[in-house]
C-alpha cells in the first residue's frame, strides 16, 4: 500500500485550497496550506512534504523565493509553481526556486493529479477526482 502524498498549498488567494481538497482527498493524501510564506516555513519546519505547490505571486511575496526557502528547510521537498499571469519569465523563475513543474491557473484537476504521480512516480488511482471543466 502506498503512503499518503503529503501536499502543502501556498497561496494567497485561500479560496484554491478548497479545490486542492477535492482534487487532492484524505486518507490518501494530507493536506497543509498556508496563504503566506511564513507560514509555509512554519508549517515546512514541523512536517515532512513530498510535493509543495506555491503560488508565484504571494501578495508582497516573492513565490519563487518562498519555495527556495522551503528548499533549503526540505532539500527533498519537490516544487510546482503557479501562476496565471507569469509567462515569459516562468524558466527563470523555476530555476530560481528549484521547482520541478509548473502549473499554469486556470488548471483542471487532472493537470494537479497528474504531476503529484509524475514526481513522486505513482500510477494513476481509481478514486481521482476528475476535473469539473471536462464534459
Amino acid at each position: 500500500m502506498t503512503s499518503a502524498a503529503q501536499i502543502l498549498v501556498v497561496d494567497d488567494e485561500t479560496t484554491i485550497f478548497d479545490v486542492f481538497g477535492l482534487m487532492f482527498p484524505k486518507p490518501q493524501n494530507v493536506l497543509a496550506v498556508a496563504a503566506n510564506g511564513d507560514r509555509a516555513l512554519q508549517l515546512a519546519a514541523t512536517q515532512g512534504f513530498d510535493v509543495a505547490f506555491v503560488d508565484c505571486f504571494l501578495g508582497n511575496e516573492n513565490g519563487a523565493e518562498v519555495a527556495q526557502r522551503l528548499h533549503k528547510v526540505q532539500p527533498n521537498l519537490k516544487i510546482v509553481l503557479m501562476s496565471g499571469f507569469l509567462r515569459e519569465e516562468r524558466a527563470a523563475a523555476m530555476e530560481q526556486a528549484g521547482a520541478r513543474a509548473f502549473l499554469t491557473k486556470p488548471f483542471s484537476f487532472e493537470a494537479a493529479q497528474q504531476i503529484v504521480r509524475r514526481l513522486l512516480g505513482r500510477k494513476k488511482s481509481d478514486n481521482e477526482i476528475g476535473t469539473p471543466l471536462e464534459e
